[in-house]
């Protein structure tokens, strides 16, 4: 793992698994494989060293060797008892796997599959031993059980918690299926088949609610997210209640809070979620749990994990600094870069294309337009309506005598502090020249007229 110059980590596509010889999907697969045909040969033999038998795990079944076998809290997950299951199984764990290699490491992927199937085991053996103190059948105390409906479990949780919107493999897209659906689809399916089915058709059914739960309860609170520096993915779209449909989410809400502040007044520390103001802190330091999927190249297939403080909107909006470019995929030596690619050309000059359209709109924005800045002030509008009636009533009246062939016009008060020129009979304000870009507004029986004129001579008040 590497940091570029641009702030965001680089991770490979095996998270360090380039010194492995098989890739972990590899590995998982071919051992599912391999230890269900040993099973279909010998299955005595297998049961007995491999699958979960509780008095196998509590009590030695060999005497000169005095240890009792507790890896088949694990193992128990690794094969299974019929052929055709095996012929589903195998395919499906490959299939899984392949898509979560390319984000964890092998260390995190063997602690998530470990740690899953063991506790989900565990669970399993306690069980097992008090119906056995219960019910008093000891022959309870030697039955194996095996399976791999919690490894695939175990594997769907972390699919989506890693693609979550990604359409299911295989499936047709048009059932809308997603990679969310797929971990309560899977246990469900093994609850309804192993409680109304025949008992010897899915007898390993607990395997696969438990693993939903601590796979969960591992990628939640366990899980070392390295580019984040954090334990856990504590984010609100992966909670607990999330795994679940839109109808049961209220129920396991309830009861997961319930949980929740159970076990944070016992042990605070185990289950305390970070606050927003954590992750805005983790964020500054350029350390969010964000990564970029689509970075999965076949060539090197590297993937990025996005810094939050390189790739901040905020902090690219305040710095006058370019928006930092990613790094150009892998390439072998001497090769030209991917077309289209970060790093080639074409990729390039869409980058500047786009940031400069980007600036653009951006300054197009904060710039005023010019069409507000010549509409006038609100003081502005309400002083030229406030026309004062000592004005108007300075016009002399007509004597009652005389005759007029026409009405006195009315004064035209193009300006408040325009100078008057006094007449003979009455008194008329000076009307300057009026030219395009000097708009008047005037008061004619509480309406607003505007007018533009262009004439040099002034308005003539004509008396009778």
């Amino acid at each position: 793992m590497e940091t570029t110059g641009s702030g965001m980590t680089m991770l490979a596509p095996s998270g360090g698994m380039q010194g492995l010889p098989l890739s972990p999907a590899t590995l998982l697969s071919g051992v599912v494989l391999v230890a269900s045909l040993c099973h279909a040969i010998m299955p005595v033999t297998v049961d007995e060293g491999l699958a979960l038998v509780p008095h196998h795990t509590i009590f030695s079944p060999i005497a000169s060797l005095p240890f009792p076998f507790v890896w088949n809290v694990v193992t128990a997950h690794l094969f299974e008892a019929s052929f055709w299951r095996m012929v589903f199984m195998v395919p499906a764990i490959a299939s899984l796997a392949q898509r979560l290699e390319r984000l964890w490491s092998a260390r995190g992927f063997a602690l998530h599959v470990v740690l899953t199937c063991a506790a989900s085991s565990f669970v399993v053996f306690v069980w097992e031993v008090v119906e056995v103190f219960r019910t008093a059948r000891e022959k309870d105390f030697f039955l194996p059980t095996r399976g791999c409906c919690g490894l695939l479990v175990c594997l769907a949780v972390g699919l989506r918690h890693a693609y979550p919107l990604e359409a299911l493999p295989v499936v047709p897209k048009a059932w809308g299926l997603q990679c969310q659906h797929l971990p309560f689809a899977i246990a469900a399916a093994a609850v309804v088949v192993g409680i109304l089915g025949p008992s010897w058709l899915l007898p390993e059914w607990p395997f696969a609610p438990l693993a939903l739960f601590f796979a969960w309860l591992h990628l939640r609170y366990v899980m070392w997210f390295p580019h984040a520096k954090a334990y856990g993915d504590h984010s609100p779209d992966f909670c607990f209640a999330n795994l679940f449909p839109t109808g049961l989410r209220p129920v396991v809400s309830g009861l997961g809070a319930v949980l929740h502040n159970f076990v944070a007044t016992v042990a605070p520390d185990t289950v305390r979620i970070r606050q927003p103001e954590d992750e805005a802190e983790r964020a500054e330091a350029g350390s969010a749990i964000v990564f970029d999927p689509s970075r999965d190249a076949a060539a090197g297939g590297a993937v990025l994990w996005n810094s939050a403080g390189a790739m901040s909107l905020a902090g690219a909006m305040s710095s006058s600094a370019a928006w930092p470019a990613p790094p150009p995929l892998p390439s072998p030596a001497g090769a030209p870069p991917v077309p289209g690619a970060p790093g080639s050309k074409e990729y390039d000059a869409r980058r500047a294309k786009a940031l400069k359209l980007l600036d653009e709109n951006i300054s197009s924005l904060l710039r005023p337009s010019p069409a507000m800045s010549a509409v006038p002030s609100l003081a502005a509008a309400d002083a030229a309506l406030a026309v004062p009636v000592a004005a108007v009533a300075a016009v002399e009246p007509l004597d009652e005598g005389t005759t007029s062939t026409a009405f006195p016009e009315a004064p035209r008060l193009d300006r408040l502090d325009a100078p008057t020129t006094p007449t003979a009979d009455v008194v008329e304000p000076a009307v300057p020249a009026l030219t395009a870009a000097e708009p008047s507004d005037y008061l004619m029986n509480g309406e607003v007229e505007v007018e533009m004129s262009q004439t040099d001579d002034q308005s003539q008040l004509s008396t009778a």
